[in-house]
């Protein structure tokens, strides 16, 4: 795929075809409600520093597993857990699979996860907050959200990307709960980010593999990982097409792909019948 030889009217069109589909997708993206997420202040940060490798459902059920054993997240309960591995070792036990290869990731992903638990307990504790308290009660730029998120131990750039993203979505009413940004609303009446059209979309593999196969390419150049494809040239594209789709918030092109991505654009057999983007997708019109 070479966006340098398709004309911007049809990548103009492809866009608008985008933002059409996502007003009918919209509906169907809503989190599960949980009111432990809701109760504690460090219960949605644990969930989040869990959310990578395992799938979202797993990670943000930790915390109301973690609250059954301990009876309490506050941060004194949180910090009397000295080491995090044997609990995350216990929760996965009956989730991760058992082969050898993934054995080896889940052991690097306790090792990963609970170190950045423990860090951002201590960060917190050090500074007399909460990921909660942390904001103040004012209006707030999209940048300024996603640099304070970035200073939490085990919030990367992705991660910081897709909070203030989900705080976007609560804002703008495209979403009817997100714990994080419910908790900080209630004790922060006036908490608000203002200038959305900002505010990029994350990228990864499914958006890369979703974006790719819209303007006419099934596989990467090696056959098999689109992770090898996330490029700067790639980022920036994906960016473009989202603010030319999207010029009120481009991060809203991420929901979609990400879900595209997992439920119906397979790495190897893509289910072309059945995906939401099919008008659009030049890899099913050529199926």
């Amino acid at each position: 795929m070479s966006l340098k030889l398709i004309e911007l009217s049809k990548i103009v069109e492809k866009a608008k075809i985008i933002a059409h589909i996502w007003s009918e997708w919209r509906e169907h993206i809503e989190p599960d409600y949980d009111p432990v997420l809701l109760r504690f202040d460090f219960a949605p940060l644990i969930a989040t520093i869990c959310d990578e490798e395992v799938r979202a459902e797993v990670a943000w059920r930790f915390p109301s597993w973690l609250y059954n054993r301990l009876g309490n997240l506050d941060l004194e309960t949180l910090l009397r857990i000295k080491d995090y591995r044997s609990v995350l070792e216990e929760y996965l036990s009956d989730i991760w699979p058992s082969n050898n290869k993934d054995g080896k990731r889940k052991q690097m992903y306790i090792e990963r996860v609970s170190k950045n638990i423990a860090n951002a307990l201590k960060f917190f504790n050090d500074k007399s907050m909460t990921p909660v308290t942390m904001f103040e009660d004012r209006e707030y730029k999209v940048a300024e959200v996603y640099f304070m998120l970035r200073a939490v131990p085990g919030i990367g750039p992705k991660k910081a990307f897709m909070i203030t993203r989900d705080f976007a979505y609560r804002i703008i009413g495209y979403t009817k709960y997100h714990p994080w940004f419910d908790q900080v609303k209630t004790k922060r009446p006036k908490f608000n980010i203002t200038d959305l059209h900002f505010l990029d979309p994350p990228v990864d593999s499914q958006a890369v593999k979703v974006f790719n196969r819209l303007f006419g390419r099934k596989y990467p150049r090696n056959g098999y990982d689109w992770k090898s494809e996330i490029t700067p040239e790639t980022v920036q594209d994906i960016h473009m097409f989202a603010r030319l789709a999207f010029p009120e918030m481009p991060a809203k092109i991420d929901d979609l792909f990400w879900n595209v991505g997992r439920e119906y654009c397979d790495n190897i057999n893509p289910n072309c019948v059945k995906c939401p983007l099919r008008e659009a997708c030049d890899v099913t019109k050529r199926s």
